[in-house]
């Protein structure tokens, strides 16, 4: 009797081929873990590095990291809306008590004058130069008007608007500052001293507006 070698038991080829399918997945499945754990432990480590470090991502790690929002700044003004308070007229300035409507007032101490409109606003002021204590207090009307006109002392002066008169008779009146031989007998500077004979010596643009200001007629009231 011939003898034979003892055969293996084979598995059916399905079976087989079925196992063979369930390592190959297994082997990948252990392979995408192995990956995955790698890449958190990565970030891990880089997480802790700026967490460590305060630092910014360089280039390479910008395109991991997810870009922070842009925030913008808008600056406000504040408006603060103040009351400008109405302007104060220096003492010296202040009209004197003089009545009421369109007037031209004198005063003999403040050496100064006013232009005053029919609802008693000031138009102007300005300082003069006449004579101490002349003319007498009170209210005038203008008498008469001169355009060039000579003084007592052959001076020559213009705009003369005469209102009352001297206890000598002569006219006082408002004019510009008088000139000797074509030569001014004081300054504008020393306007607001008593320097004149008696009338009233003005600025030339003091002394036009009066003359166009004050007809014949008009009220001139002198005061202290």
């Amino acid at each position: 009797m011939t003898s034979q070698e003892p055969i293996e038991p084979v598995e059916p080829v399905v079976r087989r081929a079925g196992r063979a399918r369930v390592d190959e997945h297994r082997r990948r499945r252990h392979q995408l873990t192995a990956v995955v754990v790698a890449a958190v432990v990565a970030l891990g480590g880089l997480a802790a590095v700026l967490a460590l470090t305060g630092g910014e991502p360089d280039a390479t790690t910008d395109r991991i990291a997810t870009a922070a929002p842009e925030t913008s700044t808008t600056a406000t003004t504040s408006t603060t809306t103040t009351t400008t308070p109405a302007p104060t007229t220096p003492p010296d300035e202040a009209l004197p008590p003089s009545g009421t409507g369109r007037r031209v007032v004198f005063s003999v101490g403040r050496q100064r004058m006013w232009w005053v409109d029919q609802s008693d606003a000031v138009l102007r002021t300005s300082l003069v130069s006449g004579r101490p204590n002349t003319p007498r207090t009170g209210t005038f009307q203008v008498y008469s008007k001169t355009l060039n006109a000579t003084g007592l002392d052959g001076s020559k002066m213009d705009y003369f608007v005469r209102f009352t008169k001297g206890p000598a008779g002569w006219a006082i009146g408002f004019h510009d500052i008088p000139e000797m031989d074509g030569v001014p007998v004081q300054t504008v500077e020393q306007l607001g001293q008593p320097l004149s004979h008696g009338c009233i010596r003005q600025r030339e643009e003091d002394a036009t507006f009066t003359w166009d200001f004050l007809q014949v007629g008009d009220t001139v009231v002198v005061v202290a």
